[in-house]
């Protein structure tokens, strides 16, 4: 039996290939499940999907988005859109939001997972997302900024850094940091060595880890060698943890603070 839609059926995409009674024998064999009226999963389905289905909604926001590979920051809930008339079940280990547009596939489309997490969430999190999916191409630019123009205007000042570069939300995260508080910041800029996440100011370099667990050897050496390079060049290297940037978040953000205020950001390297 081929995998469709996720591991999820309808009775009428079975029906193109199993008779009823067959499909009852799937079912009998284990090799199917019912999900509800019209629906079925197969033994590879996604529980987040089969879900959302059970709840009477569909895949979609944050899990959607997720679901389509984008960088998302880690979540603890399912989220589940619902038609615009339902009832808000207890949210437990789900998320619900509403939509008036019906939908028929188990998940959302891509753009429209993207406007629920910038629509339902912080700026910050909309911005993670759309940069995600701006840099696997996934999308355009312009639709991109269409999809930005579209949110409610208290967030619309932070999308206005909608960047091309970005290569995980970590440094979207803390690129949007010095954003905000009206600091040149350039991302994956070249120095003498190769390649950094941010540039800050003129000299200060900042290295986003978009990973929970440490590089190999041969990478913690070859970063080792660079910053030794760039700090003969004039530059200051921080590099910042996963655990520092989602974690600790509000630890790191004094002492970044903390470094701003001696401006050393702002002496120009050696040539």
């Amino acid at each position: 039996m081929k995998t469709k839609n996720y591991g999820i059926y309808t009775v009428k995409q079975l029906l193109t290939e199993y008779s009823t009674r067959e499909i009852a024998a799937l079912v009998k064999a284990g090799n199917l499940r019912r999900i509800m009226r019209g629906w079925y999963s197969g033994p590879d389905a996604d529980p987040d999907i089969v879900r959302a289905l059970k709840l009477g909604g569909r895949l979609g926001c944050l899990s959607g988005c997720a679901e389509y590979g984008l960088w998302v920051p880690r979540q603890a809930k399912t989220h589940v859109i619902l038609p615009a008339n339902a009832n808000l079940p207890a949210a437990g280990f789900t998320e619900f939001h509403r939509c008036a547009a019906p939908q028929h596939s188990p998940v959302f489309d891509l753009e429209d997972c993207l406007y629920q997490a910038m629509r339902h969430h912080d700026a910050e999190t909309g911005l993670i997302v759309l940069e995600s999916a701006l840099q696997l191409r996934r999308i355009s630019y312009d639709q991109a900024k269409h999809l930005a123009s579209r949110v409610q205007k208290k967030k619309m000042a932070t999308y206005r850094f909608l960047d091309r570069g970005a290569q995980s939300g970590s440094e979207t995260r803390v690129r949007l940091f010095f954003q905000r508080r009206g600091v040149s910041v350039h991302t994956q800029n070249r120095t003498a060595p190769g390649w950094v996440d941010l540039l800050v100011g003129n000299s200060w370099i900042v290295e986003c880890d978009g990973r929970e667990f440490h590089d190999s050897p041969s990478t913690f050496e070859t970063d080792r060698e660079r910053d030794l390079s760039n700090a003969t060049a004039g530059y200051l290297t921080t590099r910042l943890s996963y655990r520092q940037i989602w974690h600790e978040w509000e630890r790191t953000k004094q002492e970044l603070s903390t470094i701003l205020q001696r401006r050393r950001h702002r002496i120009p390297p050696r040539v």
